[in-house]
């Protein structure tokens, strides 16, 4: 195999640097859940929360009408939506006001996932959409860090062992697919997408070597719903709704 071509697609399967690419896997599974089959402008009101560099928000400003909130302005790009500073892990907007919320890989940041959750059901609409990504404890390769197998250890460890590595900018709270699915379904029902972004990579604009795309499409999509606890990235869409369960 010609490594020069195999390092384009890198080893494995992963988002690119590209957050143009980041953004259109989100809108790719937000039109999926609310059977959009072609992307076009829309009037869905969206909170971005975690705004970062501004540039994945921009990108779906293009579909939705944004805003985006973070703890602190790090803003490159800043065209398109509207940004809030903000104070406290309070989200500052009323009941019901979103009809979408994103929250792609920020409840690994947060201490306590249990108040990040009840605010984003707090200010979704009524059968309004959460895309929630986050990397996955169970996964050998912890992407934050770029180190194997150390964040196995129990998380306040694996922390403390950080500060004394030097390695260490803001603590990290991974969870594993039985704790995330246990915090969200007590607010939302559960709808998980990461198997079918592990079966079909290129659909979802992530990176993959066309080999491995074609060994990826031959296992069973109910294979990658098994292996759930060992994906790379859980990535689930859920809905604020009476009907509390895991699909």
């Amino acid at each position: 195999m010609n490594r020069t071509a195999f390092n384009h697609y890198n080893a494995g399967f992963m988002v690119n640097d590209n957050r143009r690419e980041k953004a259109n896997k989100i809108i790719k599974v937000l039109n999926e859940s609310l059977g959009i089959r072609e992307p076009a402008l829309s009037k869905y009101l969206l909170l971005d929360i975690g705004t970062g560099n501004g540039e994945i928000a921009s990108y779906l400003s293009a579909v939705y009408e944004v805003t985006s909130v973070d703890i602190t302005d790090q803003r490159k790009t800043k065209n398109g939506f509207k940004f809030v500073k903000l104070i406290d892990t309070k989200l500052p907007f009323a009941d019901q006001s979103f009809d979408i919320v994103i929250s792609n890989h920020v409840i690994e940041h947060v201490k306590d996932a249990e108040n990040h959750l009840s605010e984003i059901k707090r200010v979704l609409k009524d059968n309004g959409l959460v895309y929630l990504a986050t990397p996955n404890r169970f996964w050998p390769w912890e992407v934050h860090n770029k180190i194997f197998f150390l964040h196995y250890l129990p998380k306040k460890t694996f922390n403390r062992v950080l500060r004394n590595l030097g390695r260490h900018h803001e603590d990290i709270f991974l969870l594993t697919w039985w704790e995330l699915r246990q915090r969200v379904k007590r607010h939302f029902s559960i709808n998980v997408v990461s198997d079918r972004i592990c079966k079909w990579p290129s659909r979802y604009h992530m990176q993959c070597h066309p080999c491995l795309e074609k060994l990826l499409a031959l296992i069973p999509l109910n294979i990658y719903r098994i292996l759930t606890f060992i994906h790379p990235t859980l990535i689930v869409v859920l809905k604020k709704s009476s009907d509390l369960s895991v699909r």
